[in-house]
């Protein structure tokens, strides 16, 4: 059996968490739920880590065979943030998502994220295990089992995976969340919570 690989790990700057999922799984997509989260870091200070994800893609790159080099197109691996719309307090989750759609937003000089964790995953075995990120305060260590919002700050900690997509013709990596430690709690409707894992009425 061929040994599994190790991924190289990563701890980001400290950022303003996003549409985040963090201690309930997203189902809205994925029945099998994701944890997930948007960490918007400034551009100047995101700019080591930006470094440390492209050496990990382009090290991947440089072990593909050259017909595959030559074949797919390195993946950004990050997005710019935007300026995001502002939404009638009375507005329906339709209504919303198309004043998103429509939106075009300015650059804002911060840098977003991907950071994602499935809640459940199936081993070489075909057995089916459940996980869910380390969610922790910095200031105390405990862990925080309430709903993080958006407007948060936090550092994730996790995996830098490399894969291809033929279908698309791109090789990326995806940054594979583990745990996370809180900085700044946001709780409530503050920040982007509208959002985000608030549980239900």
């Amino acid at each position: 059996m061929a040994d599994k690989p190790m991924y190289e790990a990563f701890i980001t700057p400290a950022g303003e968490a996003v549409f985040p999922w963090l201690t309930k799984a997203d189902t809205e997509h994925d029945p099998n739920g994701i944890f997930h989260v948007d960490l918007s870091v400034p551009g100047e200070i995101a700019q080591d880590f930006i470094a440390k994800l492209e050496r990990v893609r382009d090290e991947f790159i440089a072990t593909l065979p050259v017909a595959k080099q030559n074949a797919l197109a390195p993946k950004p691996v990050y997005f710019d943030e935007l300026t995001r719309p502002d939404y009638p307090e009375e507005s329906t989750k339709e209504e919303r998502k198309a004043i998103r759609d429509a939106w075009e937003g300015e650059p804002t000089g911060n840098v977003i994220f991907r950071i994602k964790m499935k809640a459940k995953f199936t081993n070489s075995d075909g057995e089916v295990f459940e996980q869910s990120p380390v969610v922790v305060s910095a200031e105390t260590g405990e862990r925080i089992e309430s709903p993080v919002y958006g407007g948060s700050i936090i550092k994730v900690k996790g995996q830098i995976v490399p894969y291809t997509n033929a279908a698309a013709g791109i090789v990326g990596v995806t940054l594979r969340m583990k745990a996370v430690q809180v900085i700044e709690l946001v709780t409530g409707s503050g920040g982007s919570g509208f959002w985000t894992d608030f549980e239900a009425a």
